[in-house]
């Protein structure tokens, strides 16, 4: 459970950034050096179980897991919690990519901080010394928008919620090894929107639920009448777009 300090941290973060149509695997989204959850040195505990939690998941993506893998080495404020996944189209060797990117650049750019997370396109690599996995944690968050408007906002605005809502709930009830749906819907004006959502594997249905809810409940704020846009978030996010952008499976 987060405190009411990280909780206002988390809710303060909304990066407005300019998202492309198509995006490659190793397309760097953003990444966050969180340093008000404490600092390491080096050569010290937690940068060696760091570095074994980080070889474990760069081991197990060879297995290929489907898409999402946990560590966790050490104790107390020196154990070192790890979680990577994948977009939930993404195939294994390209998933395999995005995460062995991630664990060789997130340390680099956060070289210090006990707490990072980094986001790519296909992938997401977050750790800390606290210990996350189960938690529903929607920050910190940010939305990305296309920069073409439609010529029918209202109507489009709500084709989208439509499609997202009924896309939560898909992704919300699926298995523990894949928390993720994708769909599309026509609009009046000839337009197809396509749109994907996905939870972290370790939520639960209430938890994927929720989690969502926070995210499209931002959608008049970062995307209104925008052809495409996303929300991210470390528990959960969605993404629509009038091209399709993922991979049919």
């Amino acid at each position: 459970m987060a405190s009411s300090r990280m909780l206002f941290f988390f809710c303060s973060i909304a990066l407005h950034l300019v998202a492309l149509t198509i995006a490659q695997q190793d397309n760097l989204l953003l990444h966050l050096c969180l340093s008000e959850f404490g600092n390491f040195t080096r050569k010290s505990a937690y940068q060696t179980n760091l570095k074994h939690a980080l070889s474990s998941i760069s081991a197990n993506t060879k297995d290929n897991g489907g898409g999402f893998y946990t560590a966790s080495y050490g104790q107390n404020s020196n154990q070192a919690n790890a979680l990577a996944f994948c977009r939930g189209d993404v195939k294994p060797d390209n998933c395999r990519s995005c995460i062995n990117n991630a664990i060789l650049a997130l340390p680099k750019r956060c070289p210090t901080q006990k707490e990072s997370v980094i986001w790519y396109d296909y992938c997401m690599l977050r750790y800390s010394n606290r210990y996350f996995f189960g938690n529903m944690e929607f920050g910190p968050w940010f939305w990305m928008y296309n920069l073409n408007n439609v010529s029918d906002p209202t109507t489009f605005n709500q084709a989208v919620k439509t499609l997202l809502d009924n896309l939560k709930h898909q992704a919300a009830s699926g298995h523990s090894h894949l928390k993720f749906a994708t769909g599309s819907a026509a609009t009046t004006d000839s337009l197809t929107i396509y749109a994907l959502v996905q939870c972290s594997n370790d939520m639960s249905q209430p938890q994927c639920v929720d989690c969502l809810n926070k995210a499209t409940a931002l959608l008049p704020d970062c995307c209104d009448g925008r052809q495409g846009g996303r929300v991210i978030a470390p528990s959960c996010n969605f993404r629509y777009e009038i091209g399709r952008f993922y991979e049919l499976n």
